[in-house]
């Protein structure tokens, strides 16, 4: 079943009047994502959000300042192949609009994902982006968030990972510190996540965390996640919701 119950000793909101008779499973939610504005982030560019600025964090539903400690629950992959921006760049596909989503996917053994997701014989960069989703907690913010690592912040979600592994115990019994670095390449000057530990979670969000684990972890793929595109290296891909 998919429906939505409220666990034991609750870390979901119970609904109030309005909602009666309603079945909500996963499939009806929209999960936000933790957005970092980067410098052609449109709350920026187009002055969508008074007081943006690039590096911030941001709630992609609600474009709450989210606080920077966050507490992981569970970690799911994704795939992502992104037509390039430019006609000339190495993959493009003229049945694409350039910089549309050409397709996604959760499933490692899909053959897009085995063929796309690897380096070209001479060190040539993959066609797709993979992407470590961590659902989580940030204390004080009603709904859950998730937090995902892809490109140039790859390797911060391999460290977090890492830390939430090797130190044992449940993921969710740690917090992290959620923060945002400033780099410059060839295309810009943009930021990337960083994460540092902050020692073990309060015995109260470890409570919530556990709590969204029973009930959103069993079908991490039936997630539609708030998708506002791959925002990194300057670029700004504007994709709507999808499933992970």
């Amino acid at each position: 079943m998919n429906e939505l119950s409220v666990p034991q000793g609750g870390a979901l909101v119970v609904p109030g009047r309005g909602f009666e008779g309603m079945k909500i499973d996963r499939s009806d939610l929209i999960i936000p994502r933790a957005k970092l504005l980067q410098p052609l982030s449109p709350e920026i560019v187009e002055s969508k959000v008074d007081g943006a600025k690039s590096g911030q964090i941001r709630n992609s539903l609600t474009l709450d300042l989210l606080p920077s400690r966050f507490v992981p629950i569970f970690c799911f992959k994704s795939w992502f192949r992104f037509n390039p921006r430019n006609r000339s760049d190495a993959g493009f596909d003229p049945a694409y609009e350039a910089g549309a989503m050409i397709w996604r996917s959760t499933d490692p053994d899909d053959p897009k994902v085995q063929e796309e997701t690897k380096f070209g014989p001479n060190g040539e960069k993959p066609l797709a982006l993979t992407c470590l989703n961590f659902f989580s907690l940030f204390p004080g913010v009603q709904m859950p968030l998730v937090v995902s690592f892809a490109k140039t912040s790859y390797k911060a979600g391999k460290q977090l990972l890492s830390l939430a592994r090797f130190c044992g115990g449940d993921m969710w019994s740690r917090a992290y510190q959620l923060g945002s670095a400033l780099q410059t390449n060839d295309k810009g000057t943009y930021h990337i996540f960083t994460v540092t530990t902050l020692g073990h979670a309060e015995a109260s969000e470890q409570a919530q965390a556990e709590a969204w684990w029973r009930t959103f972890s069993d079908k991490a793929q039936e997630l539609k996640v708030h998708e506002e595109g791959q925002e990194e290296d300057g670029e700004t891909r504007e994709a709507g919701e999808v499933t992970v």
